[in-house]
């Protein structure tokens, strides 16, 4: 799935952000929170979609054994949605997310209307594709394992990471294989796609790897870990 790039530097406004629970936070834990919202608002993001630096440390790789090179033709797209699609594709080569290359692969593209039928999503259709790809031996950390601990918790945070797959680079033969065809053209990806098999593995990778030092620590080295976690954010004990 593509995502819009229609605005990719829009300031994400602190002061109309969602922060607590409605009628059962403090007014006092909610001004504490804002503030340190702003103090990193640098790394959040608005309304829109951005291109993420390059993650360090993993890199997407497909492996498709001896099956052969997969091309298909582009589907059809009518008039309006057409000028929808260039201008995605457009942003997303000026966001140096593809590039332009004539490849032995090529899967179509799928446009789908959101529900106010103004918007679509683009979509690739990776299935044939996918169908080759070796499932990776790494696995997604079960929901049971990641809640042991949190009876002790007492503030609790969530994130979203915007476009999160994008920060990740591929190989060479990944490029290749992840390459699509449209009425526009014939594109690859330089950054990893969404659709394509084993990438939320490899995304959950890199997310572990940035955390390693925060989890599955001895009882001594946690309270070690909260007290800087709270000095970084202000917040007392």
């Amino acid at each position: 799935m593509l995502l819009e790039l229609s605005d990719l530097h829009t300031e994400c406004d602190i002061d109309q952000a969602d922060v607590g629970v409605p009628r059962e936070t403090f007014p006092e834990d909610e001004s504490r929170m804002r503030a340190i919202l702003k103090r990193h608002r640098n790394i959040f993001l608005g309304d829109g979609n951005a291109a993420p630096a390059p993650a360090r440390g993993m890199v997407y790789d497909l492996d498709v054994g001896e099956a052969k090179h997969i091309a298909l033709r582009p589907g059809s797209i009518g008039p309006h949605v057409a000028v929808k699609v260039y201008e995605l594709l457009k942003n997303l080569l000026e966001s140096n997310l593809i590039e332009h290359l004539e490849s032995q692969w090529a899967s179509p593209i799928v446009t789908v209307h959101k529900k106010n039928g103004v918007y679509i999503r683009m979509c690739i259709d990776y299935r044939l594709v996918n169908n080759f790809i070796q499932l990776s031996s790494y696995s997604l950390p079960l929901i049971d394992d990641l809640l042991v601990g949190f009876e002790k918790a007492l503030w609790f945070m969530s994130l979203d990471m915007a476009n999160g797959f994008w920060a990740i680079r591929m190989t060479e033969r990944a490029k290749l294989i992840s390459s699509f065809v449209c009425p526009f053209g014939h594109f690859q990806w330089i950054r990893m796609p969404f659709g394509l098999k084993n990438a939320p593995l490899i995304y959950q990778q890199v997310i572990k790897n940035c955390l390693w030092g925060f989890v599955r620590l001895p009882p001594e080295e946690e309270a070690k870990v909260d007290q800087e976690v709270l000095y970084y954010l202000n917040l007392d004990p």
